[in-house]
C-alpha cells in the first residue's frame, strides 16, 4: 500500500526500511514520492474526499480501456476538481516536506514521480492540463508545478541527498512526434538543473498502461526515445544520469543499452518482485533472462490484462513484505476480484487508514 511521510509520522519504521536496504545490499536508498491526484479510486478516498487535478470536467475524469474500462472509472473512481492557484504551493511543500523527513530516516535519495498518470503527470499532460494561468496552456507552463517541486526538494535537503524525477516519454500509445518533441523540451529544461541527479524514462498510465505491456523489444519499451535523449539533449558531463525502465528481461538487451551509451542506469520492477535476487543473479552469471512472464485472461482483455498485471504483482509485494517468498502460482481470479475490491473499492484490512491521506504526497512502490 501506499505510505505517507508528512511531518506526523513516525520515522522509526522508515528508519528500519532504510537501514535493511543498506544492510542486506549495500544498496543506496531512494524512495519514491507521488502524489496520485485524479488516479485516486474509491477505496482511498471513500466519501470523505473530492481527488484533485490540474483542472476540471472531461480532464478530471479518468477514462480506463474498453467499455468495461469506462463503466469501472465512472463508478469507481470520483471525479476531480481543480486545483485552485493558492492550493498549489502546499502541494510543492508536501513533497518538500517527504524528501526532508525521508533524509532525517536515513535514506539517501527520492525520486520525484513525473510520470504514470499521477498528479505531476497531470499537469505535464496538454490532454489533461488545461489551465490557462501559470500552470498551463503552454508546454512551459506545464513545466511549472515539476521545477518547483525540484527546487523545493532539493532546498529542504542536503547537497548529498540525490534527487532525480520519473517523467513519461508518452503518456498513451498513440501520442506521435508532438509530444515526443515536448517531452524532450521537458528534458532539456530539467538537464540544465543542478539540483536534479537522474532522469527515469518511462511511459503510459492508468488510461493506457504502456508500462505493463505483455511485450517488449529486447532493449526495453523507450531505448529508441532515449537515444534520442542522449543525443540531442544530454550532451554534458553535467547532465544528469538518464535511467531507462521498461519491459527489460535479458541480460544480453541490458548490456546492449549500456555498452551503447543509450542510458546509464537499468530500471526493473516486476522481475525484481519475482525474483528479488535477479540484478545481483545477472552481474553474477546466475541468470541471463528473467522468469518473469505477461499474465492474460481470455475475455476484456483490453482492461483486465492491465489490471491483473498490477494487481498481481501488487499480491506479490504484499507477500515479501511479510517475509513470504513469491508464489507464481498465485490464483489470477483472487486477484482480480478481492485484491481489485481491496485496491478499488474499500479495503477492509485497513479500517484505520485516513482518506486525507489521498491528497498528500505518498511514497510508492511500483
Amino acid at each position: 500500500r501506499n505510505v505517507v511521510l508528512d511531518d506526523a509520522s513516525d520515522l522509526a519504521e522508515f528508519k528500519v526500511w532504510a537501514d535493511a536496504i543498506h544492510e542486506s545490499t549495500g544498496s543506496l536508498a531512494v524512495m519514491q514520492i507521488s502524489h496520485p491526484g485524479r488516479q485516486s479510486p474509491v477505496a482511498c478516498t471513500r466519501s470523505e474526499v473530492t481527488p484533485v487535478a490540474p483542472s476540471s470536467g472531461l480532464q478530471a475524469r479518468l477514462v480506463l480501456p474498453g467499455l468495461l474500462g469506462e463503466i469501472v472509472g465512472r463508478c469507481l473512481i470520483v471525479p476531480a476538481r481543480a486545483l485552485r492557484a493558492e492550493e498549489l504551493p502546499g502541494i510543492v511543500q508536501q513533497y518538500a516536506t517527504a524528501a526532508r523527513r525521508a533524509e532525517e530516516a536515513g535514506w539517501d535519495g527520492v525520486a520525484i514521480h513525473g510520470a504514470h498518470g499521477y498528479l505531476l503527470s497531470q499537469f505535464l499532460s496538454p490532454s489533461a492540463n488545461k489551465r490557462t494561468d501559470d500552470y498551463g496552456g503552454t508546454p512551459e507552463k506545464r513545466h511549472t508545478l515539476l521545477k518547483e517541486v525540484i527546487a523545493a526538494v532539493r532546498a529542504a535537503t542536503s547537497s548529498k541527498f540525490i534527487v532525480g524525477v520519473k517523467i513519461n516519454t508518452k503518456d498513451r500509445s498513440k501520442d506521435g512526434v508532438e509530444r515526443e518533441t515536448e517531452c524532450l523540451q521537458l528534458i532539456q529544461a530539467l538537464s540544465t538543473l543542478e539540483a536534479l541527479d537522474f532522469l527515469e524514462l518511462s511511459g503510459g498510465g492508468f488510461e493506457d498502461a504502456i508500462f505493463v505491456q505483455n511485450s517488449a523489444p529486447s532493449r526495453g519499451l523507450f531505448a529508441v526515445f532515449a537515444e534520442r535523449v542522449q543525443t540531442e539533449v544530454l550532451k554534458t558531463a553535467k547532465s544528469p544520469k538518464l535511467i531507462l525502465t521498461g519491459g527489460f528481461r535479458t541480460k544480453s538487451g541490458m548490456e546492449e543499452v549500456l555498452r551503447e551509451g543509450i542510458c546509464d542506469m537499468i530500471g526493473l520492477g516486476r522481475p525484481i518482485i519475482t525474483n528479488p535476487t535477479f540484478a545481483l543473479d545477472i552481474l553474477e552469471n546466475r541468470q541471463t533472462q528473467s522468469t518473469c512472464m505477461p499474465l492474460s485472461v481470455p475475455v476484456f482483455r483490453e482492461l483486465l490484462d492491465a489490471a491483473l498485471n498490477s494487481l498481481w504483482y501488487q499480491r506479490q509485494l504484499r507477500r515479501l513484505s511479510l517475509g513470504h517468498h513469491p508464489d507464481p502460482n498465485l490464483s489470477y481470479f483472487y486477484t482480480l476480484a478481492v485484491t481489485f475490491c481491496c485496491s478499488y473499492i474499500f479495503d477492509w484490512r485497513f479500517k484505520g487508514h485516513s482518506s486525507k491521506h489521498s491528497s498528500n504526497a505518498k511514497n510508492k512502490t511500483e
